[in-house]
């Protein structure tokens, strides 16, 4: 080694100089690269899930939806930028954009709505849509949102790109209770039945001086 990081007294000794190239050799062999872990793009896959923990992009706050590792490492790496803006349309739209869920974002006074409400249209690419990831995706768009805007709707529009013809059907449907007063419709009388009658009568008797 050309530099060796020894203090003067012990530089002009040989035998420290050996030991410090002897050590400095071994040192250079270990790799390093696994304690860098906050450079999110070249850390082992193994680390993602922890650093998504750490910060805080787990479950519900778009890990789930991740469909990738290059998804896992966008989210992980715009993870401070999305909690800095954390409550706009922008954090929303942002969220949607790295998990490959393109989407738009119209506000109240764009349509003509109630007051703080909103709607929200995704594309889903390619991919199915079934109950349980509509309302994981209305779960992810209350993570970013503030607490004040309300979901007014969630459209999502399922789009199919590929070169072979596909047929794809959908099935809506629904029930409507409609809850009226009570009504007596028909008596059934089970046991006999019995007649009472009865008489009152009066009689005034006057009796006057002969």
């Amino acid at each position: 080694m050309d530099k060796l990081l020894l203090p003067p007294p012990l530089a002009s000794d040989e035998r420290f100089s050996i030991l410090a190239n002897i050590a400095a050799e071994c040192f250079a062999q270990i790799d390093l690269t696994a304690l860098l872990v906050y450079l999110v793009d070249i850390v082992d896959a193994s680390a993602l899930p922890s650093l998504a923990g750490q910060f805080h992009v787990q479950g519900l706050e778009g890990w789930l939806f991740a469909a990738n590792e290059q998804e896992k490492r966008e989210l992980i790496k715009q993870a401070i930028e999305l909690h800095k803006y954390k409550g706009t349309p922008w954090a929303v739209r942002r969220v949607l954009e790295i998990l490959s869920l393109p989407g738009t974002i119209s506000e109240w006074f764009e349509y003509g709505g109630k007051a703080y409400f909103f709607k929200v249209e995704i594309e889903l690419i390619n991919q199915g849509m079934d109950e349980n990831l509509f309302n994981n995706l209305v779960e992810l768009i209350h993570e970013y949102k503030n607490v004040r805007s309300k979901l007014e709707a969630l459209i999502v529009w399922i789009i199919n790109q590929s070169a072979i013809p596909v047929i794809g059907s959908a099935l809506y449907g629904g029930e409507i209770t409609t809850v009226l007063p009570f009504q007596v419709l028909e008596v059934q009388q089970t046991k006999p039945i019995y007649f009472g009658t009865g008489q009152w009568s009066l009689e005034i008797t006057s009796i006057y001086p002969e």
